[in-house]
């Protein structure tokens, strides 16, 4: 259903320009332009409005590129040598000298996020005033019908929640609107999940678990419940993991005290809402991996929520992926793509930690990631927008040996589709959520609430298992994994680690899992924070010793991002966050 991106690019300028009536007798109005007086008179009108809405998703600024960026380069999975600088602030964190009005990278997401909130709230006020009374009840004969008014209402606060979730995990502070007539209070980012939760949870309620063929696409039940258990899990995580933060000892920027029974509370919830979620009985793994990342099987059995792109131009317009342009394997000659965003060398030996069942490395490490292996013929053979990684490099088209990465990414490049050279404008939808990731949560959440292992165990398996990987014992598990020389191709070792005696050892791999499974995904940040590893300084410094850029790393600063100067003179009582 890509059309709900396309169908209406005009009405963000009718959506932008609806404004209230005034009785004041010095405006004057212009009969042009749309008020709520002539406006949210049809359901045509609601649906533009929730257009305009979905559309901001595929901004620059929000999934087409930006937000790629944030989550995936300022994680240890990323980093940047692009000769912008933009990329390389949002990976090595020294943002301070350049916060002009220019940077697209600090400018484009706040808008984009905003906007989104602005057009959300636009259709979630009017469709409360006009097909609801203040209970919450359906007026009978209001402009929509009964389901179609439940429909939309909950589309609206879906797409609300998710620029929350956005503020909260990029900016972390900002204006909480939930009005499209008043002034937000100024919040940190625990209000943000909170509030993103109770979108999608209100969202979750009233959404169908499907939608007709012709409009597959749109938000779920299934979207919005798990979308509400990432919310919560984030929340559990502040108050789990998270200690005050030094230097930001004035409660700002989500420095919570820990609090067991508060943790609890949103541990159990988002075990709730994922146990909903299994019960629904709609959603599956995919045979197939790599049908996760592919135009032709978007919006599969696996996926709960996926932002729609289209290749090409509509109306003159990009409505696509810009992802595989700016991540991806750069080539001198101009194929490929700029590779403005790299991922790190350090990902090759985590995949590389254990072989399959059949004793051959994880094929996820393959489709993930471009990389060259003599002792992997797959990476000699497999074709490269023309030709074989050894022939670029006989060509003299990939990079010097002496910048020469040792990966680069693959995911959602058009290798694993048509091939081409990449452009602004891919077609492949972007999984923001899918059943795989909702299984390793579940695994995670079954760890902090103290409940069996055992069941635990039981869903990474589902994981592993698609992917041929050895299942775990319920007993043990291969901690430690295999020491591993790249140069011999040996794997050597293997440790077991008693997973019923040991928290730790869970979470350590859950956390191996979620990494070969998701890389790449704009999971890892979150992640991080999740975990409490951006929050303690001898975890960064852990983080540091596989990716340098966390050696500039502030903790109690940069788990948040530095907020645009000039909205900060825009919005009363919004203050810069600390650090820069």
């Amino acid at each position: 259903m890509k059309n709900i991106f396309i169908k209406s690019l005009a009405v963000l300028a009718i959506a932008s320009s609806l404004t209230a009536c005034d009785d004041d007798w010095l405006s004057t109005k212009n009969e042009f332009e749309e008020t709520t007086d002539t406006f949210w008179k049809t359901a045509e009108q609601f649906d533009q409005g929730l257009s305009a809405a979905y559309s901001t998703w595929r901004r620059p600024g929000y999934f087409s590129r930006w937000f790629q960026i944030h989550t995936i380069l300022r994680g240890d999975e990323g980093w940047s040598e692009s000769p912008n600088s933009e990329f390389q602030a949002d990976a090595n964190f020294r943002m301070s000298g350049y916060n002009y009005d220019s940077n697209e990278g600090l400018n484009l997401p706040w808008s984009a996020f905003y906007s989104s909130v602005y057009y959300s709230n636009q259709v979630i006020d009017n469709i409360n005033r006009l097909c609801f009374d203040s209970e919450g009840n359906y007026k009978e004969g209001s402009v929509l019908k009964e389901e179609d008014a439940k429909n939309t209402r909950g589309q609206a606060y879906f797409i609300r929640g998710l620029a929350e979730w956005a503020i909260a995990g990029i900016f972390g502070r900002g204006p909480l609107n939930i009005s499209s007539t008043k002034y937000g209070e100024i919040v940190d980012e625990q209000d943000f999940y909170a509030q993103a939760a109770e979108d999608f949870e209100i969202a979750a309620e009233v959404l169908p678990v499907s939608w007709p063929s012709a409009e597959v696409g749109r938000v779920t039940k299934g979207g919005a419940l798990g979308m509400a258990v990432k919310m919560n899990m984030q929340l559990a995580g502040m108050y789990s993991h998270r200690p005050w933060c030094n230097g930001a000892d004035d409660g700002r920027n989500g420095n919570v005290k820990q609090d067991p029974a508060v943790a609890k509370k949103y541990w159990t919830k988002a075990k709730q809402q994922m146990e909903q979620i299994f019960n629904m009985g709609v959603y599956r793994l995919m045979d197939n991996w790599m049908d996760n990342f592919t135009e032709a099987h978007e919006n599969n059995a696996e996926s709960l929520f996926e932002v729609q792109f289209k290749d090409g131009l509509v109306n003159g317009k990009e409505v696509g992926n810009q992802r595989p342009k700016f991540l991806g394997l750069y080539l001198s000659t101009g194929e490929g793509a700029w590779n403005d965003g790299s991922a790190r060398d350090w990902l090759l030996a985590e995949f590389n930690k254990e072989k399959d069942k059949d004793g051959n490395v994880d094929a996820r490490k393959f489709h993930t990631l471009f990389y060259y292996d003599e002792n992997e013929p797959e990476t000699a053979t497999a074709n490269y927008y023309g030709k074989t990684w050894p022939e670029w490099a006989t060509a003299n088209s990939l990079p010097d040996e002496k910048v020469r990465h040792a990966c680069y990414w693959k995911k959602y490049t058009s290798v694993e589709t048509d091939n081409k050279n990449e452009d602004y404008s891919s077609g492949a939808n972007l999984r923001i959520l899918r059943l795989a990731d909702v299984y390793l949560m579940y695994a995670e959440v079954i760890n902090e609430l103290g409940e069996d292992r055992a069941i635990a165990v039981d869903y990474i398996n589902k994981v592993r298992e698609r992917s041929n990987m050895s299942t775990l014992s319920q007993t043990n598990l291969p901690l430690g994994y295999y020491t591993y020389d790249p140069k011999e191709n040996v794997f050597t070792g293997g440790t077991t680690l008693n997973i019923y005696n040991s928290y730790e050892d869970l979470l350590e791999c859950i956390k191996h899992e979620r990494m070969t499974e998701l890389c790449g995904e704009n999971t890892r940040w979150f992640d991080l924070d999740r975990w409490g590893d951006l929050h303690d300084q001898t975890k960064v410094n852990e983080i540091a010793n596989h990716d340098p850029d966390f050696l500039n790393f502030q903790v109690g600063y940069n788990h948040v991002w530095c907020i645009p100067n000039h909205e900060i003179n825009l919005w009363d009582g919004l203050t810069q966050n600390p650090g820069y």
